[in-house]
């Protein structure tokens, strides 16, 4: 990929499309459509405003934003001003978020209208930096000025959190240069185009919906739809309505758009495209035809964006593609090695390019050192290569969770679980979810203890997708002599051990 490319900043690209086409209307969201003038505007007060507030280049922002037209012109704003955004799930809570901010040295919070992420922050506002609500800063801040001054492309400007395995989660360090190549991957591998409409469901906190979804809108002067909500019954109404040409799936959305009862000429839809990752292989081929659309799966991070995926010419069914041209891959045995075709081992990755992979964990340089191992980062994913070269992802090889889009600390949820007073010892891992991915159980050990009891005690404490959908009791943990517990001696929701405690959902 040319340097060309991956050295034009965020804000560059918002200006360029402000000088070619200032009316367009470049975004669909449930607040309605925004113009590239009218991002350019609200990014300028809200930059303004917040250095007035004595925000500085190179400042960490925590961002608590849910509606999708606030939380892009924030995210806009921080770019244009060299800020270091930071943007948190509105449902982090307790001590998650606190560790979240505090980890990525937040001199301030911006707060959108969200009641749920307004009392958290107001309960915990001793522990915390200033919170400044996004309706204040939207408001025009001619008085200050212009303050554009944008960080380098090679820089960092934004922290993203992961899933943490055995500690907290991981804040990654990412730079423009590396989102650019990430929106840029989808592009080439996907044949996007300036015709096309884009469409996502997920939330501005991911780097999926900012970068395959936005960004690479942007990149190819097409547009962008946006739905804070997930519907599967109207989901091909709201893309032909829009008009919707590619849209952007991951983990359970493909399947539950296959559960719903077919519709007449639903193969009709304006959508021409899909791409993303966790597609069943069993479904693959089937909904493609069912819709009338072209499949391209793929397999990536947050710390790497695109490792390897499917496109035009060179897809194969059950697969995540082939590796992406400026990334070296390799399966690795537990020692190390690297494994014949076709055995499963740990995806491990490198890039050939400088720059176009995450700059570390944010104050966290032992972890940083420790995934990158033999100069090969370690995904913590299993999967094999076969004879013709493409990857099959296989499961995770660590202690986290992938559940309906969002990746999941089993060790934060332990953490919070332990601190009910009946709770001597939990175990949580993920068990397989009939939509795909997986659901949130958890094993605990305590005399005394009422489930119903811990799962209220859960929902208070965690975000809703981390609370666990299935409990149970058990006299002990299996753990080897030195006193780790053996997570895979402990079965699953149709394990004999003990009775389970189903339903209890979010």
């Amino acid at each position: 990929m040319s340097d060309t490319r991956l050295s034009v900043s965020l804000g560059e690209l918002l200006a360029s499309r402000v000088a070619s086409s200032p009316e367009k209307a470049f975004l669909e969201s449930d607040q309605g459509s925004l113009t590239y003038k009218e991002i350019e505007e609200r990014s300028r007060w809200i930059a303004e405003n917040l250095s007035a507030a004595g925000v500085r280049r190179g400042d960490s922002v925590a961002t608590m934003v849910h509606k999708t037209d606030q939380a892009l012109a924030l995210w806009f704003a921080c770019s244009r001003a060299g800020f270091v955004e930071v943007p948190l799930n509105v449902e982090l809570k307790d001590e998650l978020l606190v560790d979240a901010i505090k980890g990525a040295d937040c001199s301030i919070i911006v707060v959108g209208d969200d009641p749920v992420a307004e009392q958290q922050l107001e309960l915990l506002q001793e522990r915390l930096p200033p919170v400044f609500e996004i309706e204040s800063l939207e408001e025009a801040g001619g008085a200050f000025g212009c303050i554009d001054q944008p960080l380098r492309t090679d820089e960092v400007s934004l922290i993203l959190y992961t899933s943490g395995t055995t500690g907290r989660s991981k804040g990654v360090r990412l730079s423009e240069r590396m989102t650019m190549r990430l929106a840029w991957s989808i592009i080439d591998h996907v044949d996007l185009n300036r015709e096309d409409v884009l469409f996502t469901v997920f939330p501005l906190h991911h780097i999926a919906a900012r970068f395959v979804s936005v960004v690479a809108a942007m990149l190819i002067d097409g547009k962008v739809v946006i739905r804070e909500k997930f519907s599967a019954s109207r989901f091909w109404e709201i893309c032909s309505d829009h008009g919707v040409t590619a849209i952007h799936y991951l983990g359970t959305l493909p399947m539950m758009l296959w559960n719903q009862k077919p519709i007449l000429r639903q193969e009709k839809n304006s959508v021409r495209v899909a791409y993303g990752a966790g597609m069943p292989k069993e479904i693959q081929e089937d909904f493609g035809e069912r819709f009338g659309l072209e499949i391209f799966e793929l397999y990536g991070s947050t710390e790497q964006g695109v490792v390897a995926m499917s496109s035009r010419g060179s897809s194969k069914i059950g697969t995540c593609g082939k590796p992406v041209a400026d990334v070296e891959m390799e399966i690795h045995d537990p020692e190390g090695g690297r494994c014949p075709t076709g055995v499963v081992g740990e995806i491990v990755v490198r890039n050939s390019d400088p720059g176009i992979f995450f700059d570390g964990y944010h104050g966290m340089p032992q972890a940083t050192i420790e995934v990158w191992r033999d100069l090969w980062f370690r995904t913590g994913d299993a999967g094999f290569v076969d004879e013709e070269g493409y990857l099959t992802f296989t499961g995770r090889l660590t202690d986290s969770i992938r559940r309906r889009g969002e990746n999941i600390s089993a060790w934060e949820v332990e953490r919070v679980l332990v601190e009910h007073s009946d709770v001597d010892e939990v175990a949580v891992f993920g068990v397989p979810s009939d939509l795909g991915e997986e659901e949130v159980m958890a094993v605990v050990v305590g005399d005394g203890l009422n489930l119903q009891d811990l799962w209220e005690f859960a929902t208070r404490k965690l975000p809703g997708y981390a609370v666990p959908r299935y409990m149970r009791l058990q006299g002990e943990l299996p753990k080897t002599p030195t006193g780790r517990v053996q997570k895979h001696q402990l079965t699953g929701v149709d394990g004999e051990t003990s009775e389970w405690t189903p339903g209890l959902s979010r």
